[in-house]
């Protein structure tokens, strides 16, 4: 694999892993924060791997 596709797949992972830990303390604002911050890095690192794919 190529040096940016493991920084991609790290930072997809820590985004799919703050959303675990966001979903256990769903409960809590923090959850709840955590969910979203997940969402928005996982979402974000691969619509900008798209972006500098594409364009």
């Amino acid at each position: 694999m190529h040096e940016s596709t493991n920084t991609m797949l790290i930072i997809i992972v820590t985004g799919v892993a703050l959303m675990l830990v966001g979903f256990g303390l769903r409960d809590r604002n923090l959850g709840m924060g955590l969910m979203g911050l997940g969402l928005i890095t996982a979402i974000g690192s691969i619509l900008y791997k798209a972006y500098i794919t594409f364009y």
